[in-house]
């Protein structure tokens, strides 16, 4: 068995569903998470000097995979890898590349949340909401609409195919963390309430969201 070592911030961000995956292939790793700065925000866990990891990471950025020594980086690519390895991309070529559209569709999404992110280190409830009205409701609304439309096509519960994928676990991570910030983020989307409950339902993921460090985002 390969030694798994995730790097990710001590938030959820674009490695907690990766972190799920592992969770849910029932594979050991390293979940390796480091304090963002001096803001208050991942007590406990030492602060580590980001532009110097920075240096040391394919792309400059996180998260970064580390497969007995050697680095993959890029959240989608690390997804599809562990994914491709544990049986969670599909049953087949067609449903791998119908999965990996969701995931670059939903790069838009997230993309739309960035300045929300932002805005969260700067401890701002004004900051945030302005955000969430200005770029997350319009990137929500346009990432919603097609998803759902699978959702209702396909009878499994799931995105693609008849079981979970990395996707699912995605899609779903991002559902709880605006749904915290806003219990009716979803009230448009109901396919996309019920997928989350679903995923989170799964005896292995419920597992991990109960024991995980607890994060806001």
């Amino acid at each position: 068995m390969p030694h798994y070592k995730l790097t990710y911030f001590c938030v959820r961000g674009k490695g907690e569903f990766i972190r799920q995956l592992f969770a849910l292939a029932g594979v050991e790793f390293e979940d390796d998470r480091f304090s963002l700065g001096p803001t208050g925000r991942g007590e406990g866990i030492a602060q580590t000097n980001w532009a110097e990891v920075k240096k040391t990471t394919p792309y400059g950025q996180l998260p970064v995979l580390d497969v007995d020594g050697k680095q993959l980086g890029e959240a989608n690519a690390i997804a599809k890898y562990v994914a491709a390895e544990y049986g969670f991309n599909g049953a087949n070529a067609w449903e791998a590349a119908q999965i990996d559209s969701v995931g670059i569709h939903y790069d838009d999404l997230f993309k739309a949340c960035v300045p929300f992110y932002l805005s969260w280190h700067r401890i701002s409830k004004q900051t945030m909401e302005d955000a969430y009205k200005s770029s997350v409701e319009a990137g929500r609304d346009a990432f919603f609409q097609p998803i759902c439309k699978l959702l209702r096509e396909n009878k499994s519960g799931f995105i693609i195919g008849d079981k979970v994928t990395w996707v699912d676990l995605l899609v779903a991570d991002h559902c709880e963390t605006f749904t915290k910030y806003n219990e009716n983020y979803l009230e448009k989307y109901p396919e996309a309430k019920a997928h989350m409950e679903k995923i989170h339902s799964i005896p292995a993921i419920r597992k991990w969201i109960e024991t995980r460090p607890e994060t806001e985002i």
